[in-house]
């Protein structure tokens, strides 16, 4: 019986979040197709640099403490290891600003997109706003708030995708970046709003607390935060040089194929994620392994991807073509390549969460350095983005499927 209750709950919990995140994810792409007729591939390009550069900082801002949220049982130890994870975020975000103040140009010279200084300016603000979200967002997860974050994910994708169209409607050429902060700032008010509701500050604040935390989970910023920034590094790396090697539009290709494709990604992965890392840490804590929500879990994503990749593998070209106009088509070329990375990404990427879980992070580092180094080296050895890219997809799949195998082991699954 207890088994059939946890059983039901696991799955009433995944179609919550699923529920939020299809709205979420059913928004950009019911916009895409009037964006990508609005905006050129090159404010794409423009667009796809600078969240690649928030994205990467914004994910390690916190040391990565944010994950540590799901580990400790007593509320008060998990109170002060957010408070830990905001403190770090604030203050990496001030060194990131004096950064950014000093090398502004030089960065903008690296990059080889003069065009990205003034944004530069607003990194600093994108990636604080991004640490505190992920650290609210697994703070809520802890106490089991699925229905406050299915809501968020909606709030957010409203906010950033009307506030685009809006923008690009009154011929604004930098909407798509001025909206995604719109996005990102709702989001976190209405999480900070519903914490301070929810009473997540009513424990006192001992610093004392917080300096034994950081020991106890020093394992995350040396570990992981390097991880990280590696398979972060490691993705947005297209992003960041294909508009180096290749062309602007290049980059805005790839970006379109990146934004749509993830959806469905999006929609279930995630949201398994959530609920998966809250079951599989109690019961990787009772039992020492977490073999049967690893199993199902592992089936469910399986069957759900395998008939929608097959799918989109032999049609995808012309949907593009169809969908975001003949100028697009390219992109279509492009997703084709990588649906099968994304295949492997879609069921293996919530499954990874097990390296956490059992404190192995240096695995994940070296699976992510591998990945990086075949990214680079696809990049500088292709003579066309076609070859890149089809090179960058066998990459990616190469590196889940060691995820798979590791994170199974770990699961005392295999």
């Amino acid at each position: 019986m207890k088994i059939r209750v946890e059983s039901t709950e696991f799955s009433r919990n995944i179609v919550t979040l699923m529920t939020g995140t299809s709205v979420a994810q059913a928004i950009p792409i019911a916009i895409s197709p009037i964006l990508t007729r609005i905006f050129t591939p090159e404010d794409f390009g423009l667009f796809a640099l600078y969240m690649a550069i928030t994205s990467v900082l914004g994910s390690v801002v916190s040391g990565r403490y944010e994950l540590a949220i799901m580990l400790p049982e007593k509320k008060e130890n998990v109170f002060h290891v957010a408070c830990l994870s905001l403190l770090v975020t604030s203050f990496l975000t001030l060194c990131l600003f004096l950064i950014v103040l000093l090398f502004n140009d030089a960065i903008a010279e690296i990059l080889n997109r003069p065009e990205i200084s003034f944004w530069l300016y607003l990194v600093p603000i994108s990636v604080i706003i991004s640490g505190f979200y992920q650290t609210l967002s697994y703070w809520h997860i802890k106490n089991k708030r699925y229905k406050v974050m299915a809501t968020n994910r909606v709030m957010q994708s409203s906010a950033t995708n009307f506030s685009q169209l809006a923008l690009g409607c009154i011929g604004s050429s930098s909407g798509l970046i001025w909206g995604g902060g719109v996005g990102q700032a709702t989001s976190l008010f209405f999480l900070l709003r519903k914490s301070l509701l929810l009473n997540y500050f009513c424990f006192p604040f001992s610093a004392l607390k917080v300096i034994a935390i950081a020991k106890r989970y020093k394992k995350f910023p040396i570990l992981d935060v390097p991880t990280t920034l590696i398979n972060l590094a490691a993705n947005q790396a297209p992003n960041i040089l294909l508009a180096s090697f290749f062309s602007s539009s290049t980059a805005g290709f790839y970006y379109l194929t990146q934004r749509v494709l993830q959806a469905p990604i999006t929609l279930i992965s995630t949201s398994v994620l959530d609920v998966f890392k809250q079951k599989a840490s109690e019961d990787y804590k009772r039992d020492g392994h977490c073999r049967k929500i690893f199993k199902k879990t592992f089936l469910v994503l399986f069957f759900m991807a395998l008939p929608p990749s097959i799918a989109l593998y032999i049609w995808v070209e012309d949907l593009f073509t169809f969908v975001f106009g003949d100028s697009w088509r390219e992109a279509g070329k492009y997703a084709q390549l990588l649906i099968p990375a994304l295949f492997f990404r879609f069921v293996v990427n919530p499954l990874s969460f097990v390296i956490y879980i059992a404190e192995k992070q240096h695995i994940n580092l070296v699976g992510m350095f591998f990945l990086f180094l075949s990214i680079i080296f696809s990049l500088v050895t292709a003579d066309t983005a076609y070859f890149a890219i089809s090179m960058i997809s066998a990459s990616f799949c190469m590196t889940y499927f060691f995820y798979f195998i590791t994170s199974a082991k770990m699961a005392k699954f295999l």
